[in-house]
């Protein structure tokens, strides 16, 4: 169990937050034709658009009421109404988030109140065309992207009205209370990460629903026309046939309130999962598949499990006793961290941007609610040989001079950051592979350094000597200009980290004899 504290200082001089709006637009525009708004200034949604196309690489429908100084004073009821008729005629969203800023909190108008009128208005003028608009409180105040993603889920698997079963035939989608799974999921997994969990629940003859699905979206598919809104998605039809689920998954602990709510609302049993990374987590998914389904992994999750078996092994050797900081929001920062201690990483620097019950659960000493400049002062600290996070952490890395793994949000400095896995067990194969090789690819930059410098053959011969001498400790320690910079490594336990026996799992994944 890990130790939560809050940085000492006052204020956040190089912020790792980011905003409640941000997040609340991320679950919608996981939703076919879908528009978030911004119920605030034009430059609350600016720097939010900025970031997420920089990141996706592709259009984001993102749009804002636009209120003045005037209208915050005086009242931005109308401004709304009339933003919203505009967004109905030109747009036509089939869903419209609404999210609230920090100006329209604080003003103290009822957006509620305001909001129950223009829907009613809008359902008697217009039913059949009308869409579905949902209500999000996100004062970027307070909280953070975490925050507003599970508000905006809770808000709109409260607010989805179902269909209600049809007494005169079978669901047109051939959805069966038994079989149909509603997946809630969190922000830590990306597009591709959400492609394997879906056919890892198909594997076992069930069918989901993925709420939001960033997979359908914002995956990096060439969309056959432009479009105002998403182009992709879970489509409001399968949304208003969410009481068709019997069994309700949340697939990271941010998703946790919101499958709660759903659970509750349509009386769906419920699984929960703080996340998907390492051995232990999917096994535990894929165990409950089986007892849910009656049927045993296949040919393709066994193999991908005993993958993931061998990776944790091979990569151990290279990984095991490395001193590693990582900063992400919350449920990433668990996610990663705890697969990354499957190997035996000594996690030396942990920041997140807020706070939440999931940092608790993390199996190392202590995580900092914090910024950027808490993530230095603690990777210098710690000896940290490895720097993890979004691409806000890459000048921490410079600066210190140890290599650094993009991971999480934003990520603008390389590409297919939404085709990239972290989760499953693929996914989690994937990340393990990518720090070891950071920490080889540093240590061969650093030996070629040393050639460059020593040219005689001398030099040569005694670097040599000393790269084989690393090498045959499985692992080489990265080189620091520094030597006084962070202590010798002569504590730390580099043999072989002990492997717990598996579960039941493993007699059913085993691959037979040749």
């Amino acid at each position: 169990m890990a130790r939560v504290v809050t940085s000492s200082r006052r204020a956040g001089l190089d912020p790792l937050k980011f905003s409640q709006p941000l997040g609340g637009a991320l679950v919608f525009l996981g939703l076919a034709s879908s528009m978030p708004v911004m119920h605030g200034s034009k430059g609350c949604a600016s720097f939010a658009k900025a970031l997420l196309t920089r990141h996706f690489n592709e259009p984001v429908p993102l749009q804002t009421t636009g209120i003045t100084e005037v209208t915050a004073v005086m009242g931005s009821g109308e401004e709304l109404v009339v933003h919203l008729d505009a967004i109905r005629a030109k747009q036509r969203p089939e869903i419209i988030g609404l999210l609230t800023t920090g100006v329209t909190e604080v003003s103290g108008e009822d957006v509620a109140g305001q909001m129950r009128q223009y829907i009613a208005m809008m359902e008697h003028t217009t039913p059949e065309g009308a869409p579905l608009i949902v209500r999000v409180s996100t004062p970027d105040f307070v909280g953070g992207l975490s925050d507003g993603w599970s508000a905006a889920l809770r808000a709109l698997v409260t607010t989805v009205p179902f269909d209600g079963p049809d007494p005169d035939g079978p669901d047109p989608d051939g959805l069966e209370r038994e079989t149909t799974v509603a997946v809630l999921v969190g922000p830590s997994l990306t597009a591709a990460d959400l492609d394997e969990l879906s056919a890892l629940i198909r594997s076992f003859g069930l069918s989901p629903i993925l709420v939001p699905d960033l997979s359908g979206s914002l995956d990096g598919h060439l969309a056959p026309a432009w479009q105002p809104t998403t182009t992709g998605g879970t489509d409001l039809t399968r949304l208003r046939r969410l009481d068709r689920a019997g069994l309700v998954i949340t697939a990271g602990a941010t998703a946790a309130a919101a499958g709660a709510d759903l659970a509750g609302r349509t009386d769906a049993d419920l699984l929960r999962y703080d996340h998907l990374s390492g051995l232990r987590a999917v096994d535990g998914l894929v165990s409950d598949l089986m007892a849910r389904s009656g049927r045993g992994p296949s040919y393709e999750v066994r193999r991908a499990r005993a993958r993931l078996a061998d990776g944790l092994l091979d990569t151990h050797f290279y990984l095991g006793g490395a001193r590693v900081a990582l900063a992400m929001e919350p449920e990433a920062l668990v996610a990663v961290g705890s697969l990354l201690c499957d190997v035996g990483v000594e996690i030396v620097a942990a920041v997140s941007p807020t706070d939440a019950p999931v940092l608790a659960t993390a199996p190392w000493d202590e995580i900092v609610i914090g910024d950027l400049v808490d993530l230095e002062e603690r990777a210098v600290e710690g000896g940290a040989e490895l720097v993890i996070g979004s691409s806000h952490t890459r000048a921490v890395a410079d600066r210190i001079g140890i290599p650094h793994l993009p991971v999480g949000f934003p990520i603008y400095d390389r590409l297919g950051a939404a085709l990239r896995t972290t989760a499953g067990y693929s996914g989690s194969l994937r990340l393990l592979v990518d720090a070891a090789n950071r920490l080889l690819d540093h240590h061969h930059q650093h030996a070629e350094h040393q050639h460059a410098e020593h040219p005689n053959a001398e030099h040569q011969h005694i670097e040599h000597q000393h790269i084989e001498h690393q090498h045959a400790d499985h692992r080489a320690e990265p080189h620091r200009d520094d030597p006084g910079h962070r202590a010798e490594r002569s504590d730390v336990d580099v043999s072989p980290h002990p492997i717990h026996p598996f579960d039941e799992l493993d007699v059913l994944c085993e691959e037979p004899s040749c």
